[in-house]
This record gives C-alpha cells, sequence and structure tokens, in this order.
C-alpha cells in the first residue's frame, strides 16, 4: 500500500523532522547564559569585559541592557472572594538577586554556541549569597526568609472553599479516614528541550519565531507584551516537538532575551537548551501535600470530603497560568466520580528557592485519584466493607448527568458503574476484594489497587475566567479553504506534539464534507496563516480544536449549498448535500460534485449575483460552556520482591470513556504512553534539592524515567458516552495515564504490604520499600519539600 503523503507520521519515522536546532539561516548567531550557582543571592557587581573581548562575541547582555525595554514576566490574575493571588516578576535577566540555582544572569551571542559558552565562562559575578528556603513548610513559618520581599509568608496563591448551608458532616462520621499525601517534584522530559530562533526581515520588521510551543498565538501574545512589540510584528511558526507535556506551554525568560538579542543586532539568533539544563531550569511540575479526611455513614455512603494541599510551586510564577494550576485543578479533580455532599477545600502556592513550577500532563488531576482512591481503599478496610462495592455505591449515577459536583463543576455526561464493570471484566477473574499476597511466589507480595478518577477536558473560557486567569483566550479557531480543484486546506489553532492531531482532523473532515482523505491538509504551523485560538492543553485538541473545525465545515456545506442554488437557479434552501454532492432538493435529478461546485465558485461562466463572493473559505470559533469530562478506570497487579523492594507490574488494565472514538489508534497510544508517564511518578521519578537549593538529581542518571523495557502488559478497554456541548460528542483523554497510574500502582503496592495510606510519600522506590517492609513510617524526617 502506498502510503499517504500527508500522514504527519511519516517526516518523523523517516528522519526528515524539523527541530529548532535543524533550522540554521545564514549569519545566525547562538545564544548561552551564564546561570547562578546560587539559589538565593544578591548580585552586587557584574564584570563582562572579559567576555566582550572573547572571539566570535557579538553582544554581551545583562540586565542593564534590558532595562526600560523588557518588562519581567508576569500572568494577570484576577481575585475572587475564595482565592487571592501574590504576583511575582520574573526578569528576563537577574536584576540584583537570583532566587533559584540556574536563574539566568547574563546572555552571550557568538558565532557558534561553543564560542557563547566559553564567553559566558569568563564572566565574572559578585554574589552575596543567603539563605534558600527549600522546604515549603519552613517556608510558611513565621520569620522565614522571604523569597520576594512584597510576598508575606511565602504564599503566592491561597484559597478555601467550603459548601454553602451544611456543616462539618466528617467530625460525626459513622465511619472515618485520614491520610497524607506527597507527590514529588517531576520533570518533564521531551525529545528536544527548550529553544528558539529568533529571525528578523528589516524588509519588513516582522521578526519570525521559531519554537516549539504548544500555545503559539500566547506565546507570540506574551512576547509582545514583555518585549512591547506590536502582535502584527511578531510571527510564530511551529516547529516539531518532540513531546510537550505541557512544559512547552509557558514563557521562558530566554525566549524573551533571545528575542531582543535578534532585534538589537538585525541578525538571526538561537537558543537551544541542552538536557542539563533543561533539568535545571525547564519548569518543573507537582511537588505537593495533601492532608485528607473523608467521613461515610455505616454503609459506606460519603458524608463529606476535606483536604488541604501545599504545592511547591518554585520561585516565580509562569506566564501565561501563573501558579494556581495546580491547586485550581486539584479541588476540581479530589471528588473525582462521586456523589460527594460536603466539601472543605484549602491549598497553598508556596515560594521557594527552587525552578519555577509549570504545567504538566494531567496537571492537579494526578494529585486528586493518590488521595481519594487511597482513602476509600482505607475506609473499606477499616470498615470490613468490600472496597468495589464501596466505590459503586458512591457513584454518580448515569441518570444524574449533567450532574453538577461538590467543587461547582458540571460533569457533562457518563455512566460510571458501568465503566467499573468494564474494567472488571477486562481483569479477568482479578480478585479485588481478597488479598492476593498468599498466592506469590516465595519472597515476593502480591496487591491490587484501583483508580476510579474523571478527567475534564477541552475547558472553555467560563472555567479558566473562574479561575481568575485572565491570559488564556480558552476558545480555539478553525479554517477551511475549499480551493478551485476542490482539495481543502485547513488551518487549527491546536499544534501537533506527538499525539497525531492533524491525522485524524483530516478523517473528521474528509468524512464531514464526503471526500477522501487524500485531498485534505490541516495543518497549524504560523501564527500569520491562521485564525486566533488557544493549542494544545488539557486534553483539547479534538474537543476545542475539532469542535471549531466541525462547525467551520457546516459553514463551508451552507456557503457552497449558495453557490449549487445559483448553479441550479432555486433557493438556497432547495440545496440538499449527501454523499459528496449537491442535489436540487425540489424532487429533481441535479446534482453538482463537491469539485463541480468549488470551481463554479472561483469562476462562474456568467458571474455570481449581488452579494454573493467568489472563493470559498470560512472561519469558526468553538468554546466549551463548561468542560467535556472523560472518565477511567485503572487495575493495577504488582508484585514486590521483599529483598529488593523492586516492584513489577504484572498487569494493568484500562477502561476509558473519552466519548465517540474518532481514531482507536491514536486513542490507544496516547493511553500506553500516559500510564508509563503515571507508572514512572509512582515508582521512579523524583527532583531532588538539597538544603542549599542545590538541584541533586542533573541528570538522567540521577533522575530515572521509565523507558520503553518498563512497558507493562496493558489491556485497554473502552466506553463511549458523548458530551452534549461538543461537535461529535467528544471528549479528550491526551492525560488520563498519567492522572489514574500512580493512585492504582500505590494502592496495589499498599495493598501488597498489608499497610494503609496513613503516609503515602510518591515514588515507592526501593528504599522506600524496604523501609516500609521493616516497619519504618518511609517519610521525609525534615518535613515536605525536602529531598
Amino acid at each position: 500500500m502506498t502510503p499517504d503523503p500527508m500522514d504527519e507520521r511519516l517526516p518523523l519515522l523517516r528522519g526528515d523532522g524539523r527541530y529548532i536546532d535543524d533550522i540554521r539561516p545564514p549569519g545566525c548567531l547562538h545564544v548561552a547564559f551564564l546561570r547562578s550557582p546560587f539559589a538565593s543571592a544578591k548580585i552586587t557587581g557584574i564584570d563582562i569585559a572579559p567576555a566582550v573581548s572573547a572571539s566570535g562575541v557579538a553582544a554581551v547582555l545583562t540586565a542593564r541592557d534590558l532595562e526600560g525595554q523588557v518588562l519581567p514576566i508576569s500572568a494577570r490574575m484576577d481575585e475572587a472572594d475564595w482565592y487571592v493571588y501574590r504576583q511575582t516578576a520574573w526578569p528576563a535577566l537577574a536584576v540584583d538577586r537570583v532566587r533559584f540555582a540556574g536563574e539566568a544572569v547574563a546572555a552571550v551571542a557568538a558565532a557558534d554556541p561553543y564560542s557563547a559558552e566559553d564567553a559566558c565562562a569568563r564572566i565574572a559575578v559578585d554574589y552575596e549569597p543567603g539563605p534558600a528556603v527549600t522546604d515549603m513548610r519552613a517556608a510558611l513559618a513565621e520569620g522565614a526568609a522571604r523569597v520576594h520581599a512584597g510576598i508575606e509568608g511565602n504564599t503566592m496563591f491561597r484559597s478555601r472553599f467550603v459548601s454553602d448551608g451544611k456543616r462539618d458532616p466528617i467530625a460525626g462520621a459513622a465511619l472515618r479516614a485520614a491520610g497524607r499525601f506527597r507527590h514529588p517534584r517531576l520533570a518533564p522530559a521531551p525529545i528536544e528541550c527548550g529553544g528558539c530562533l529568533a529571525v528578523p526581515d528589516r524588509r519588513t520588521g516582522v521578526i519570525s519565531v521559531y519554537l516549539p510551543s504548544q500555545v503559539p498565538h500566547m506565546a507570540r501574545d506574551g512576547l509582545s507584551r514583555f518585549l512591547g512589540i506590536p502582535e502584527s510584528r511578531i510571527r510564530v511558526v511551529l516547529v516539531d516537538m518532540g513531546g510537550g507535556f505541557g512544559v512547552k506551554m509557558p514563557l521562558y525568560p530566554e525566549e524573551i532575551v533571545t528575542l531582543f538579542a535578534a532585534r538589537r543586532l538585525g541578525r538571526p539568533v538561537k537558543w537551544v537548551q541542552d538536557r542539563v539544563t533543561h533539568l535545571y531550569t525547564g519548569y518543573h511540575a507537582r511537588d505537593a501535600e495533601i492532608e485528607a479526611e473523608i467521613g461515610a455513614d455505616g454503609d459506606g455512603r460519603i458524608l463529606g470530603l476535606r483536604a488541604r494541599l501545599w504545592c511547591d510551586s518554585g520561585a516565580y510564577s509562569p506566564y501565561p497560568l501563573g501558579c494556581s494550576l495546580e491547586p485550581h485543578t486539584a479541588m476540581v479533580g479530589l471528588p473525582g466520580p462521586y456523589a460527594v455532599p460536603w466539601y472543605d477545600y484549602s491549598a497553598y502556592a508556596v515560594a521557594t528557592n527552587k525552578c519555577p513550577t509549570g504545567p504538566y500532563r494531567g496537571v492537579g488531576f494526578a494529585l486528586a485519584p493518590v488521595v481519594t482512591e487511597l482513602l476509600l481503599d482505607k475506609l473499606a478496610r477499616t470498615a470490613g466493607l468490600d472496597r468495589v462495592a464501596l466505590r459503586r455505591r458512591n457513584m454518580v449515577r448515569p441518570d444524574q448527568h449533567p450532574y453538577r459536583s461538590v467543587s461547582g463543576t458540571l460533569l457533562d455526561s457518563g455512566d460510571y458503574p458501568a465503566l467499573l464493570d468494564r474494567a472488571l471484566g477486562a481483569a479477568d477473574g482479578l480478585e479485588l476484594s481478597a488479598r492476593p499476597a498468599r498466592t506469590a511466589p516465595a519472597g515476593r507480595r502480591r496487591g491490587v489497587g484501583i483508580s476510579c478518577f474523571i478527567e475534564p477536558t477541552g475547558m472553555g473560557c467560563n472555567v479558566f475566567r473562574g479561575r481568575g486567569m485572565r491570559d488564556i483566550p480558552a476558545f480555539d479557531s478553525a479554517q477551511i479553504r475549499v480551493n478551485r480543484s476542490g482539495d481543502i486546506e485547513a488551518a487549527v489553532t491546536v499544534p501537533a506534539m506527538g499525539q497525531l492531531p492533524f491525522n485524524t482532523m483530516r478523517k473528521l473532515l474528509a468524512d464531514k464534507l464526503c471526500v477522501a482523505a487524500e485531498t485534505v491538509a490541516v495543518r497549524c504551523a504560523d501564527t500569520s496563516a491562521m485564525p486566533f485560538g488557544s493549542g494544545a492543553f488539557a486534553s483539547r485538541g479534538l474537543v476545542s480544536g475539532g469542535s471549531a473545525l466541525l462547525r467551520a465545515a457546516d459553514k463551508m456545506i451552507a456557503r457552497m449549498s449558495q453557490h449549487a442554488a445559483v448553479m441550479f437557479d432555486v433557493d438556497s434552501s432547495e440545496i440538499r448535500f449527501a454523499n459528496g454532492r449537491f442535489g436540487d432538493g425540489r424532487g429533481g435529478n441535479r446534482f453538482a460534485t463537491f469539485p463541480e461546485v468549488a470551481e463554479f465558485a472561483h469562476g462562474p461562466d456568467g458571474g455570481l449575483p449581488s452579494g454573493f463572493e467568489h472563493g470559498l473559505t470560512t472561519t469558526a470559533s468553538y468554546d466549551n460552556p463548561g468542560a467535556a469530562v472523560s472518565a477511567a478506570v485503572h487495575i493495577a497487579l504488582v508484585e514486590i520482591d521483599i529483598e529488593t523492594g523492586a516492584v513489577e507490574i504484572r498487569r494493568f488494565i484500562v477502561a476509558e470513556d473519552c466519548g465517540p472514538i474518532a481514531d482507536l489508534e491514536t486513542v490507544e497510544g496516547q493511553i500506553r504512553g500516559a500510564v508509563l508517564q503515571g507508572i514512572g511518578a509512582a515508582l521512579l521519578e523524583e527532583m531532588v534539592y538539597d538544603a542549599g537549593g542545590q538541584l541533586l538529581t542533573a541528570s538522567l542518571t540521577d533522575y530515572l524515567l521509565p523507558i520503553s523495557l518498563d512497558g507493562v502488559r496493558l489491556s485497554i478497554v473502552h466506553q463511549e458516552t458523548p458530551s452534549p456541548f461538543t461537535k461529535g460528542g467528544y471528549k479528550g483523554m491526551g492525560e488520563s495515564g498519567t492522572i489514574g497510574a500512580p493512585a492504582a500502582v500505590a494502592g496495589a503496592v499498599l495493598d501488597a504490604l498489608d499497610l494503609d495510606c496513613g503516609d503515602v510519600r510518591l515514588p515507592l522506590t526501593p528504599e522506600r520499600l524496604l523501609g516500609l517492609l521493616a516497619g519504618r513510617a518511609g517519610a521525609p524526617e525534615a518535613g515536605p519539600g525536602t529531598g
């Protein structure tokens, strides 16, 4: 079979990917950054003279060069009666002090990257080191050193939500379970790290910025705001990402400096981030602690949930999402698919002298099942209840949808009990009620964990404005152009980052317009050639971008129907479109094919009636009124070697409901990759700092990632419940695996060790498991936030 030349996989499989470092315009300069070796210090002097005179150097930049021309990075945030922000101002180059090890202090643009790096080493900076705040509980203590002078108590964000009109039912509940949960600081690891290439055009005054960005329009808007350049003078051009995972959504200070240098020097300037620098400065994620308690009546029916969350957000709040994303989304995720009648939630985003945190696949929601599902396991065990029956008893019923969750989130559709049944059926007799430890070989223990959860996807403007996030457009757009020959070009505002969105959208559009997929091209590549929209995050590709595309297709059918009506000399209301043909609906036998109408629209022999326009172009946007809420159930069977503490995942079952499945291969590929990432968070990955704020896991030798050989025996089953909000009923699912897997694995490990969730700290490394087996707490002696 001849491969489809428009298949977006082909360039990557052939080695024809186009990443930042592949683009090498003539006369390009390379920028390198001098970074602080200290987590907290005053800058008392900088001597750049030795670097200025170094071979190949075109410019040396410090904060003084940017003064009055570059604004510090900040996200525009509104406040509400239940949450409060304290803004940070993140200078592109440190002005008078540094707040984390790796913060950029100076930049050198030179003829090649090696000369730039060598010149950076010649710059002398005088520092006065100060105390580093690296423990988030200590950062909140009275008298703690402030990361930012203007942020009292090092609290960048705080919120408090309590159900209205009801007394706390937990204190008097017949059944109660409480626990403390620690999720590690993680580092997303795309194939190519961060990077930026800025190419000025003296002829037009436009600067083309090549970025591996998940949000091209938001990146353009941020660059415009912080550099004081009109949006019309910045053109963001996308390159292949090699994975986004959220880390390529926030704006980087280095991107601002690269664009500034290109404008000042009038030459192309490139910055490429290496792996070590990415681990130091490439936006970390998670790093949260939650204390939670659940109460239920004697039958196990949930009465209330209380949770307090602390997120170590690092030194600065990023653009465009700010520091509140993790706390906000965890709030939504904690009640999960359950009918929880009362909720008390508090959250804090705490400033420390660490690398700033940002979005990462499953942001916020990945914290929730670890808490709720392990609390339900503890509740079932202490009360002698069946843990599957306990979950089923508390799930929102399908006849209750759309269901307003206690957190305020509208669960649009679903059948959670049926989804649980599908997972149990795929488990092939695996007994969740009884402990399987006795069936393990000598020296090993077995356990089973279960995780039931929701994933709100494709959130619209109402959701982000409700969180105070003003820099997120929260809608997406699409434009369709039918050419004279009848072939179709579409532009969407959702980039590709490995999830094959354009292959799926080509099929959708081809089916909608009844044409061959080979005649359809879908792209997202250039802010100057597509309508305005949000981008790829929060599992919104098909939900938001796909809905916009289908809306634009509806407009195109209506537009072409008008032209067909002129061809047949009838009213457009008489035209019927079916099977790729426009027919005279009055009962006649006159038809015009799709290409025939396209030809007519571009050059009719007798001209068009007054008021008609030549050509066929339509544009549409989609703003989800809430969220398209997917759901899933994960079941994990693990086996632990009690001599080494090593965990082997013997089986993993996923039952997924992401609405109608547009492309099965894409859906299952996303599930497999995300589950592996979730297993990494449960068992392997953790960014560790010492007390002085120095990163101890600064290479992939120390920061352990799951690899393909860590793949497990994974069974996937599907349920398709359409959303009433989206075109086609589609829901997102790109983050589901990272949300549910940590809870399923952690639950299985605790089941194997015959332990409850009194104090759970991920990742469950062999060292920690051996400590648990020896009867130790396995919790950090120095408190949360330490290595």
